[in-house]
């Protein structure tokens, strides 16, 4: 009995993986960028703060550029939250896809 649900979700859980992947390389850009480094410096799991040495004017750049390239707004509570860019990547897709 097929209910055409599994198909779908493994549809929906590949667009998700395809957008997730798009935002990430967008914010790795952005960090190459900004902070002048190899792209193979930066991983999912980095931590923003603790290995990338972002202080918070950096990480207050990185805020507009992001906001500006996606058309969203990044809450201040939200921010607190942020550890690694894996939490980034997931912050962008969850405020750009419920808009």
């Amino acid at each position: 009995m097929d209910d055409g649900a599994g198909p779908s979700n493994s549809m929906d859980t590949e667009d998700i993986l395809e957008k997730k992947d798009k935002i990430f390389e967008d914010v790795l850009n952005m960090l190459v960028d900004k902070l002048n480094i190899s792209p193979t410096d930066i991983h999912i799991d980095t931590d923003v703060r603790e290995e990338l040495m972002f202080d918070s004017l950096d990480l207050y750049e990185l805020v507009i550029d992001i906001e500006e390239a996606y058309d969203i707004r990044l809450p201040d509570e939200d921010l607190d939250n942020i550890v690694h860019v894996q939490d980034v990547v997931d912050l962008i897709y969850t405020l750009s896809t419920s808009c």
